[in-house]
C-alpha cells in the first residue's frame, strides 16, 4: 500500500497493471512498493559504450526517459518489458534511459542508469512471466530482470543525477544522432506537479524528479531540455498534473502534439506496446492520431483496472498562439468589467486537480480546497453562468467567453479522454483537456508572499504569465502590484 505523505510531498499513484496486460489477477499486497533495502554498491566506472554504428534513417525513433528509482519501477520495468515484446525493427527505433534500483546475486542493491537501443523482440509469453514474477518478488528489480535487456545495454553507470536536464539532453541529442528518423516520438515517464516547481530543500517536487538526488527538471529548464533536443511530432507525459497551460507554453515551438493529464496519473500509464504498433504500421499516420491512441490507451487501461477515473488530452502545440489571443480577449473583458463577483462565485465551484497530492493524506475536499490548478473551459462556463448580459460590457464578457470554450474544446484540444471523477472529487466530463492556474478557495500558507516561499520558479516568471494576460488577471485576483 502506498504510505501516507503530507500534503505537498507527491507520488504518482500506484497500480496493478497486470490486469491490464491480461495477466491473472495478482494481490496488489505481493506488488506492493516496498522499501529497498540492502548493501548498496560503491558508484563505478560506466560502462563503454557498445561498438555500434549510426543505424540507417528510419521512419520513426521512440526515446524514452524516466527518472523512476522508486517505487514507479514495477510499472516502468513493465512497461519496459511490453516495448521488448516488440523491439526495434527496420521502421522504428526504441531508445531508453532509465534507473532501476537492481538486485544483484550477491544480495546486494545498485540503482543503474541504463540506456539502452532495443533490438529483436522478446518471446511475449515469456516476457509476461517476467511481468508477473517482478510484482511478485517486490523490493528492487532482480537482475534477471534487467538480463532481458543484455543485448541492448549501450551504456551503465551507478548513482547518476537523473533529473539534471543537461542529463535527458544528452540522451535525446544521443538518440537522435545515433538513431535517426523522419519523426520522433519522446515520452517521460517520472514525478510531474505542472506550474508548481518546488524548492528542493527540503520538499520533494518538480517535473523528472530523482527521488534520490532530490533534482528535477523546473518549467524554464523544461524549454531549455527541448530547445536542445530539437523538434519531435509528440511529446508524452507520463506524469501527474502536466496538461497544463503553463506547461503546454514551455515546450509549444517544439512539438506537433502534447499528451498527458491534469490530475494525478496511475503509474500503469500508456499502452507502449499498442504505440509500436502504431508506428510500425505506419509511416505517415499524423502526430494528433497518433496522440488520440496514445492518450486514449491511458484511459482504456485504468477502465480494465476498474479504478475510480483518469482523464489525458492531446493539445494541438499550433493552435496554442490564437489560443493565447482568445484568452486575452476574455481577460480584457473582464477586467474592463472590474466586477469579481461572478470570478468569486466561480472559484470554489470550478472543476479541479490534485496538484499537491493532497488526497494521498487527506480528503478530496481539502484537495479541492488548497488547489492553484483547475480545468480552464469549467472555470469559464462558471464565470458566464454568474455574468448577467445587462450592460455592453457584461455582453462582451459572453462574447469573449463563449468563443474561448469553443476554441479550446474544438481547436486546442484536438481530442480528451476521461472515465470516472477526479481525485478531487468532481467529474471528468466536466473538464476538457486543459488546466492553468486558478486561484483557490484557500491559498497555502494565507497569502500568496507566504506560499511564494515554497516556489522555486517564480510563477509570474513563466512565459504563459507574461506573454498572454493570464498572469494580470491573476495578479488582479490576488490583489498584486
Amino acid at each position: 500500500m502506498l504510505k501516507m505523505i503530507s500534503p505537498l510531498i507527491f507520488i504518482l499513484l500506484f497500480a496493478n497493471p497486470l490486469r491490464a496486460a491480461g495477466l491473472p489477477r495478482t494481490d496488489l499486497n505481493a506488488i506492493r512498493a516496498a522499501d529497498i533495502s540492502g548493501t548498496v554498491k560503491a558508484p563505478g566506472a560506466p560502462r563503454p559504450a557498445t561498438a555500434r554504428r549510426p543505424r540507417a534513417l528510419t521512419n520513426w525513433t521512440v526515446m524514452y526517459y524516466s527518472t523512476t528509482k522508486d517505487a514507479l519501477r514495477y510499472s516502468l520495468m513493465w512497461q519496459l518489458l511490453e516495448m521488448k515484446k516488440t523491439g526495434s525493427t527496420d521502421k522504428v527505433n526504441v531508445v531508453v534511459q532509465a534507473a532501476v534500483p537492481v538486485k544483484h546475486a550477491d544480495g546486494s542493491i545498485s540503482t543503474t542508469t541504463y540506456r539502452l537501443a532495443l533490438g529483436k523482440p522478446g518471446e511475449p509469453n515469456h516476457l509476461d512471466s517476467m511481468i508477473e514474477a517482478m510484482f511478485k518478488a517486490g523490493g528492487a528489480i532482480d537482475e534477471s530482470v534487467i538480463a532481458e535487456f543484455k543485448d541492448d545495454i549501450i551504456w551503465q553507470q551507478n548513482s547518476t543525477d537523473t533529473g539534471d536536464w543537461h542529463k535527458v539532453a544528452d540522451f535525446t541529442k544521443w538518440a537522435k544522432t545515433n538513431y535517426p528518423a523522419r519523426r520522433y516520438v519522446f515520452v517521460i515517464y517520472g514525478h510531474g506537479n505542472g506550474f508548481f516547481d518546488q524548492k528542493k530543500t527540503p520538499l520533494e517536487k518538480g517535473t523528472l524528479i530523482d527521488v534520490e538526488t532530490k533534482n528535477y527538471v523546473t518549467l524554464p529548464e523544461l524549454r531549455l531540455l527541448m530547445q536542445a533536443t530539437g523538434r519531435v511530432d509528440a511529446f508524452v507525459m507520463t506524469s501527474c498534473i502536466m496538461q497544463m497551460g503553463e506547461v503546454a507554453w514551455q515546450i509549444k515551438d517544439y512539438t506537433d502534439v502534447i499528451v498527458g493529464s491534469s490530475e494525478l496519473m496511475l503509474s500503469v500509464g500508456y499502452d507502449v506496446g499498442e504505440l509500436l504498433r502504431t508506428l510500425n504500421g505506419s509511416a505517415s499516420v499524423s502526430s494528433e492520431t497518433l496522440g488520440e491512441g496514445i492518450a486514449a490507451s491511458y484511459v482504456n487501461l485504468v477502465k480494465q483496472l476498474t479504478k475510480a477515473g483518469a482523464h489525458a488530452s492531446v493539445i494541438r502545440t499550433g493552435q496554442l498562439s490564437a489560443f493565447g489571443r482568445k484568452l486575452d480577449a476574455w481577460v480584457d473583458a473582464e477586467m474592463a468589467l472590474n466586477d469579481r463577483t461572478a470570478i468569486d462565485k466561480a472559484i470554489p465551484l470550478t472543476a479541479r486537480f490534485d496538484i499537491f497530492g493532497v488526497t494521498l493524506a487527506t480528503s478530496a475536499a481539502v484537495a479541492s480546497r488548497v488547489s492553484m490548478s483547475g480545468d480552464l473551459y469549467d472555470f469559464v462556463r462558471l464565470v458566464l453562468e454568474n455574468t448577467p448580459k445587462d450592460t455592453p460590457a457584461q455582453q462582451r464578457v459572453h462574447e469573449t467567453g463563449q468563443a474561448l470554450m469553443a476554441f479550446i474544446a474544438g481547436g486546442l484540444i484536438d481530442k480528451y479522454y476521461y472515465t470516472g471523477v477526479s481525485n478531487t472529487g468532481y467529474d471528468f466530463s466536466r473538464a476538457h483537456g486543459l488546466s492553468v492556474h486558478v486561484p483557490p478557495v484557500k491559498i497555502i500558507g494565507g497569502s500568496w508572499d507566504a506560499f511564494a516561499k515554497f516556489l522555486e520558479t517564480d510563477y509570474w516568471t513563466l512565459p504563459f504569465a507574461n506573454e498572454t494576460k493570464w498572469g494580470a488577471f491573476l495578479s488582479w485576483i490576488y490583489g498584486r502590484k
